[in-house]
């Protein structure tokens, strides 16, 4: 019984260290470009399965706005089950199976982290 307890801790472990690092299969896939609407640049995101926060790597335009839209699948779990975005709000939310979050900013050049309370990324912003 404790084996089969210490094997499920470790797969999940290796799981969750897979996604940190963005070794998973949505990590391979090239950034995504924003789609505008009149001045502003919309960011499209899921998280949920498969592959939790997806796509990780978005560009966006400088001093241009930006709207980040994630859409959750699935309800948050643990710590990557929330999200902000530390650089331009306090604001953290929770994900809620079905709801859309939404994130308005105007970014300078440079790399931007979107993460879980805790600081963790999921995702990443290149802002040229």
């Amino acid at each position: 019984m404790k084996s089969v307890a210490l094997i499920s801790f470790f797969l999940f472990l290796s799981l969750s260290a897979i996604y940190l690092f963005g070794l998973s299969p949505a990590a391979a896939k090239p950034p995504q470009t924003p789609e505008s609407t009149d001045a502003t640049q919309v960011l499209k995101a899921t998280y949920g399965p498969p592959f939790g926060f997806y796509p990780t790597e978005f560009t966006a335009r400088a001093n241009t706005s930006v709207r980040l839209e994630v859409t959750a699948l699935e309800n948050g779990r643990g710590c990557m089950g929330s999200i902000m975005l530390p650089d331009f709000s306090p604001k953290i939310e929770t994900f809620v199976k079905g709801k859309t979050h939404v994130f308005e900013f105007t970014p300078t050049a440079g790399t931007y982290y979107i993460t879980c309370a805790m600081g963790i990324p999921h995702a990443t912003i290149t802002v040229r």
